[in-house]
């Protein structure tokens, strides 16, 4: 058994996200060099950590990568968790839900909204009020037609940013944002991946970009196109994967984001296994005054006379972007924060 002097939680900022790498590699020894060198050259010193240690090192780890959203049209910063990772002897004690704890309540604190992760199995996230919020199209790697597309790389990365900027905001509800710094770092990993970018234009004009890799064969993990401008180059499958689990962090804050079908009046009951400061009643209107936003304030307790209605975090997050249809009648009135459209790996 554990105790408070065996091991300690340190938290990781900046380029002290680096001192994580021996941990990262020995669990995701399934990356390949060249990855993992990209990741830590460019990537790792962005984040936000959290490890816990003992007189043995690291024992345990999660990076937090903060993320610029749109989401309807604003921008918003929200946390993509990527790196969880517990050393095969130190497995099933407990370290991760400590670090998600940690992390999130931190997170929930400074007002965040949600947080989102790729996980390896849904079931261990599932626990902790994690949720889908997202299916990734399949694409038929075998149909690329690569003889219609043009291989880009950083020099184009201002040009593809202004394609997807438009696409993004016009077809999507939910996406991370992408500019000229987007797409550099991305042919560099797509590099690191054998990959990289392609792009299909007509007259002159970027109307289509497709991403791939070639790790372990061709794949195509992303397509921004028309769906009559994607078929002239690449077929997409009828099937779609599971990609994304999300979780609210802040209540009010994400509540605050969403808009409302009519008139709103009811105090809402929500309880988290997280982030303790959820477990709490919040006074939900939306009117004339709020302009079809729905307006969240936390109250100590019900108020006589106005409607309570109960949701857990999941439940709640499922809501708000769509996934699922909530079963109580107050919240399928929420406007969904969908389609979400988030296929970053790391």
């Amino acid at each position: 058994m554990d105790t408070a002097q065996d091991i300690r939680l340190r938290r990781l900022e900046g380029r002290a996200c680096l001192d994580a790498r021996p941990l990262w590699e020995e669990v995701f020894s399934e990356d390949s060099r060249e990855f993992t060198e990209y990741y830590f050259s460019y990537k790792a010193a962005k984040n936000r950590g959290l490890v816990l240690e003992g007189t043995d090192g690291l024992r345990a780890m999660l990076y937090l990568t903060p993320e610029r959203m749109r989401v309807k049209g604003q921008f918003v910063d929200a946390v993509y968790i990527v790196g969880v990772a517990t050393r095969r002897p130190y497995r099933h004690r407990g370290y991760m839900a400590r670090l998600l704890r940690e992390g999130m309540t931190a997170l929930a604190r400074e007002g965040m909204p949600f947080a989102f992760l790729m996980p390896a199995s849904p079931a261990i996230y599932a626990p902790f009020g994690f949720v889908w919020i997202y299916e990734r199209p399949v694409w038929d790697a075998g149909t690329l037609r690569r003889e219609r597309l043009t291989e880009m790389g950083e020099k184009d990365a201002k040009r593809l940013a202004l394609f997807a900027a438009e696409f993004l905001e016009k077809e999507k509800a939910v996406y991370v944002c992408r500019d000229a710094a987007y797409y550099r770092l991305q042919a560099k990993e797509l590099a690191a991946q054998h990959g990289g970018i392609l792009g299909y234009e007509r007259n002159g004009r970027l109307c289509g970009i497709c991403m791939y890799t070639q790790e372990e064969g061709l794949e195509i993990p992303e397509v921004l196109a028309e769906a009559e401008v994607e078929a002239a180059f690449v077929c997409r499958r009828p099937e779609h994967k599971p990609a994304i689990m999300a979780r609210i962090l802040c209540v009010e804050t994400m509540l605050g984001l969403v808009r409302y079908e009519g008139k709103a009046d009811f105090m809402l009951a929500v309880s988290d296994p997280l982030v303790a400061q959820n477990n709490a009643f919040f006074h939900c209107q939306c009117g004339a005054e709020t302009k079809g936003k729905l307006r969240c304030v936390r109250k100590a307790a019900p108020e006589n006379g106005i409607p309570l209605i109960s949701a857990d975090i999941g439940e709640l997050t499922s809501a708000v972007f769509g996934y699922r249809s909530p079963n109580r009648p107050a919240l399928q009135k929420i406007e969904p924060l969908s389609p979400v459209w988030i296929n970053e790996i790391v």
